[in-house]
């Protein structure tokens, strides 16, 4: 079992593909892609995902696209990253749809804001919402992990990896001084894992090539 990962390793939603690898401890090739790497206008990428987005998995003729469906199909592949039980395995889908609607799109917002922008170019209306947005994320995510250790149940799993990539830059820029007590934990948790340091706490100042 061999994976192939189209996708640059700057790219969070490319982090949680192999951040779970390599928990899994399964071996992958990644190709650069997407952003100052190109790629993804080109009539072969389209064939691998019409979206152009990345990241995509290929394990031979198989072909996967959308970060989450990817995290699912690697958690049912190898029966770990995903708790046992019907209901609690309901509940991961729960905080992996909550990342995707929710928490990611204001962390990331704040991300691009903070980032790409000088502070006299930036929208200071939206941040001001987007931060908004990022502390109901956290009050959200503090009911379930001011009473657990995991998003996922009792045991790290797939969710943890969905939110947890998105943790590293939201500290890097300062917007973690003021979490929950249980979000903050979590973190913590995370950070002492070797897959976060090594995938997660990677430099990501090629993104502003494009």
């Amino acid at each position: 079992m061999t994976f192939t990962i189209w996708g640059r390793a700057s790219s969070t939603n490319v982090q949680k593909v192999t951040w779970a690898l390599t928990e899994l401890d399964l071996p992958y090739e990644r190709i650069d892609c997407a952003g100052p790497y190109g790629k993804t206008d080109t009539p072969e990428f389209f064939e691998l995902n019409p979206n152009r987005r990345v990241p995509v998995l290929q394990e031979g003729d198989f072909t996967l696209w959308e970060s989450h469906a990817i995290l699912r199909f690697l958690a049912r592949r190898t029966g770990r990253l995903m708790p046992e039980g019907e209901y609690a395995r309901a509940l991961a889908d729960q905080w992996l749809d909550f990342t995707a609607t929710t928490f990611q799109p204001s962390s990331t917002g704040i991300f691009w804001q903070i980032f790409r922008y000088p502070e006299e170019a930036r929208d200071t209306g939206r941040l001001k919402e987007l931060r908004g947005a990022l502390a109901g994320a956290f009050a959200v995510m503090e009911t379930r992990l001011g009473s657990h250790d995991w998003l996922t149940g009792d045991d790290f799993g797939m969710a943890d990896i969905a939110a947890g990539t998105l943790m590293y830059r939201l500290g890097d820029m300062g917007y973690l001084g003021d979490i929950p007590d249980g979000v903050a934990r979590w973190h913590a948790r995370l950070a002492d894992r070797p897959a976060y340091r090594a995938i997660v706490e990677y430099p990501y100042d090629e993104l502003l090539a494009y």
